[in-house]
């Protein structure tokens, strides 16, 4: 499914007096919500230091959002073969809740 499909089936959700604009910045309210708690968590996770993660947004039967910390390490260019390093960097989780778990 696409976001184009999804405004669709939440429109549909919502009932017939929704148009498509009313379902698009809906989706987008909640896209932006989610984005700005995976922000805001970002900027508690040290880079350095021990491994570390915090809970973004988390919506319970759903699943939750976390940002945590990778530690720098060595890979490999796979077109070359030559060792490279990786830096440290934040990464985004998500962790399916027990509700998405059961429909899968």
């Amino acid at each position: 499914m696409n976001k184009t499909e999804l405004i669709l089936n939440v429109q549909k959700s919502l009932g017939g007096d929704t148009s498509k604009a009313q379902a698009e910045r809906a989706i987008d309210a909640v896209l932006d919500s989610i984005k700005a708690g995976v922000k805001q968590a970002g900027k508690s996770v040290k880079m350095k230091g021990d491994e570390s993660s915090a809970v973004a947004v988390q919506l319970v039967g759903f699943g939750t959002f976390s940002v945590s910390r990778r530690n720098a390490r060595s890979g490999v260019n796979p077109a070359t073969g030559e060792k490279i390093k990786i830096k440290a960097a934040k990464a985004v989780k998500f962790k399916p809740g027990a509700g998405l778990k059961a429909l899968v």
